[in-house]
């Protein structure tokens, strides 16, 4: 019998969106190929966004996302900039026709969540390839590329918060599998969550892991009414063991004493070092943001600013030199100091809409998948913000796409099962 025609564009497109985690990590620059395709097939059904029903969190997020792009292009245009400073921030409007056709089409629940445990599966295998077969020092490096040609196109922070998220992401579902004593599922959502974690640990993407224990204390929290308490305490009892187990490897130890010994080194006076260089990009980025405060500087403006400070002795002028027209390694202290308060808030407004709709769904959600869904979403939110403190995640493509599109797709997701419900 022939499925009606509507199920058939539902499988198709929930087949697309589960794609994107599974090659996300699965070859460099692996996440670039759904949103072009989803992104055709929006464009394809643009005509049925009249049927929409554009509700206060719908319009919410097309305005935010609207917003931090407009950020970018108005700070290009008033400082005479190139429109190549807003090619990577276009990505925020690109995927809002996808985010539309995903309210019109959402995503089958279980071809998503089989989606994002693949994507970790694979995460954790290609990291254990790249520390054990390839023997370099750490995952998803494209440093060894002229050695390993696979290794092109990947970028280790990136990547290694990036299988963060997925590992995140499949140990929530796993907890929803748990309410459901649903054991198989349950055990193999959980070996992709503790594999995605682990393809993070050894990328050695420290800021990848400032923000775990919060996202473990959210999950906890959000659970405690589907699980029992017992339950939950010995669920991140074996997360804890098994999360430490990971972290005495050797490759996990060696970035961990790394940055002791990059923090004692600035603390006698050797800021050239890996910490030492981000340390004093946040001094420079401070500094331009009180002479610019409320628009910001420029990118242009803010290299002649960094050689300023280096002049003036407030900031390392060898690390000036060498980092003048790097980012600031802090997404907020960099929309901060080119796009001043404005560009903050436009970059506060797209972490702190889409969770509180999260926050707001979960609440009110009558079901156990529909508290899933909107926990998955909240904990990529959350974990986007710890990588951001770290690392300017969205002056990469990867950070870019990476964010927006798992972004829509969750909150479509969402914003779908609350109307049914409703």
């Amino acid at each position: 019998m022939n499925l009606p025609r509507f199920l058939n564009r539902e499988i198709i497109i929930s087949l697309l969106v589960a794609s994107f985690p599974v090659l996300c990590l699965a070859y460099g620059k692996g996440y670039n190929l759904p949103p072009i395709l989803l992104l055709v097939a929006a464009l394809g059904f643009c005509w049925q966004f009249k049927k929409i029903n554009y509700t206060t969190q719908v319009k919410w997020v097309l305005s935010s996302f609207s917003i931090y792009f407009l950020t970018y292009l108005a700070s290009t245009l008033y400082y005479g900039g190139s429109f190549s400073e807003i090619d990577m921030p276009s990505r925020f409007v690109l995927v809002l026709p996808i985010f539309l056709l995903l309210l019109l089409y959402p995503p089958k629940v279980n071809i998503l969540t089989l989606g994002f445990i693949i994507g970790s599966i694979v995460a954790g295998i290609v990291a254990i390839i790249h520390i054990y077969y390839f023997h370099i020092p750490r995952a998803f490096w494209d440093a060894y590329k002229h050695v390993h040609p696979s290794l092109k196109g990947y970028m280790p922070i990136q990547a290694g918060n990036m299988a963060m998220t997925l590992g995140l992401i499949s140990f929530t579902i796993s907890t929803y599998y748990l309410s459901q004593k649903s054991w198989w599922k349950f055990t193999l959502s959980f070996i992709a969550a503790l594999l995605g974690i682990y393809a993070s640990f050894l990328s050695g993407t420290r800021g990848g892991w400032v923000f775990l224990p919060i996202a473990i204390v959210y999950l906890a929290f959000s659970n405690h009414q589907f699980i029992s308490k017992k339950v939950v305490v010995f669920t991140i009892f074996i997360l804890g063991v098994g999360l430490l187990s990971l972290s005495q490897t050797q490759e996990v130890t060696k970035r961990i004493d790394s940055a002791t010994y990059d923090l004692t080194q600035y603390q006698t006076g050797n800021e050239y070092t890996s910490l030492g260089i981000r340390l004093e990009l946040w001094k420079s980025a401070i500094y331009t943001t009180e002479q610019h405060p409320i628009i910001g500087a420029g990118y242009k403006g803010r290299e002649t600013l960094r050689e300023k400070w280096a002049h003036e002795d407030l900031v390392n002028a060898q690390v000036i030199k060498n980092y003048l027209d790097s980012h600031s390694h802090n997404q907020f202290l960099e929309d901060l100091s080119v796009r001043g308060i404005i560009g903050l808030a436009a970059l506060l407004a797209i972490f702190i809409i889409p969770l509180s709709i999260f926050v707001k769904n979960h609440n009110i959600a009558n079901s156990p998948q529909q508290k899933m869904i909107n926990q998955c979403g909240a904990i990529s939110v959350i974990m986007m913000i710890g990588y951001c403190l770290s690392q300017a995640m969205f002056r990469h493509n990867s950070g870019m796409i990476f964010y927006s599109l798992m972004t829509v797709i969750l909150l479509a997701t969402s914003i779908s099962m609350r109307e049914k419900q409703s």
